[in-house]
């Protein structure tokens, strides 16, 4: 049987991931990299208390030696014996945070463009140098913000995930993908300064809050042209923490030269037997009719999935991309509770 997940938010510390609910909070926890105040782990010191915001937990706790029944009425819970037994968890941990962990608050820095490869014709992939205070809990869905002088114009740019054993933690460099369609005066900004040994001012890591807690049933993930980082990101992230059940991805883009990542889903379809792709085109190309579908998602997604009624459906693009989409899965069964639509982008 298949552990369900539950979402861990941590507002002060910007910390936002999932755990196994089989484990108490601080052990399913550090099975994520993920390190909370803690001392004993036998309830008897009180290092770890925190206060329940949002969600529940297992209030049945097999040791407890220092929760007074005022703490227990206020929400006070020992994370190293309670269990979240709710989709979403918010926490106030009680106990100061580790240092660790407070490296790992959003900082300004001054960075060097190391590398520059172009990927397509409208995206290059940018490595850029960050110091060892750039550190971050590794839950792939880390961004940084670029920093024009002068201006508060802003842009997330997800860091690159490439390799599962790499989380990018003082390792000297990140990596990230420019689309120029996006943000024209940012990029204009980029254009002027995208060369190699040129410097920036970035902002970062940020952790983004806005992923799901997937339940227990297949998952289709739709996407379309860049929003293709943050949504096989979030497809590693759960491969990694042993979902089972099948996952597709059906990601859009123009043209066959407009393709990102295809590398990483093909790698992840070899490591992962529940894990498969399929790529929709724009323009047709007669020499990859038997590899590609072309056309819109939309267009398409019937001759995959007849029924989507007992599918999970995540989906990050641009806003007609998910209104065409949208109304299309439900006309395939899919119920409005089993559908995730990530604005976020």
């Amino acid at each position: 049987m298949i552990s369900k997940l539950t979402n861990i938010i941590i507002p002060a510390y910007q910390l936002n991931y999932n755990i196994e609910r089989n484990k108490n909070i601080i052990q399913a926890s550090l099975s994520r990299n993920i390190k909370l105040p803690f001392s004993c782990r036998s309830g008897v010191c009180g290092t770890c208390k925190a206060k329940v915001l949002k969600g529940k937990v297992n209030k049945n706790n097999k040791v407890n030696h220092v929760l007074t029944e005022s703490e227990k009425n206020d929400n006070i819970i020992l994370t190293c014996q309670a269990e979240a037994i709710s989709d979403l968890l918010e926490l106030e941990m009680l106990s100061p945070i580790s240092k660790q962990l407070d490296n790992e608050k959003p900082k300004e820095m001054i960075s060097e463009i190391l590398s520059i490869k172009q990927v397509t014709t409208k995206i290059k992939d940018i490595k850029i140098s960050v110091s060892k205070r750039f550190t971050f809990i590794p839950n792939k869905l880390s961004y940084i913000e670029i920093i024009i002088p002068g201006s508060d114009i802003k842009e997330k740019y997800y860091i690159l995930y490439k390799d599962k054993n790499n989380n990018h933690i003082n390792c000297g460099h990140i990596n990230i993908l420019v689309d120029k369609r996006k943000n024209i005066n940012l990029n204009k900004y980029l254009e002027k300064t995208l060369a190699i040994g040129e410097i920036i001012t970035i902002k970062g890591p940020y952790l983004d809050n806005n992923f799901p807690s997937f339940p227990d049933k297949p998952t289709l993930f739709l996407s379309k042209n860049i929003n293709i980082i943050k949504t096989l990101n979030i497809i590693n992230e759960l491969l990694a923490s042993g979902f089972e059940y099948p996952i597709m991805l059906i990601s859009h883009f123009d043209k066959k030269k407009d393709i990102l990542l295809m590398e990483e889903m093909h790698k992840l379809q070899f490591l992962y037997k529940n894990f498969s792709y399929k790529i929709t085109l724009f323009n047709k190309d007669p020499s990859n009719t038997s590899r590609f579908l072309f056309g819109s998602v939309a267009k398409n997604i019937n001759k995959i999935f007849p029924d989507l009624g007992l599918h999970y459906i995540y989906m990050n693009g641009e806003n007609d991309f998910l209104i065409e989409i949208n109304k299309k899965i439900i006309e395939l069964g899919s119920k409005e509770e089993n559908i995730f639509i990530d604005k976020n982008n």
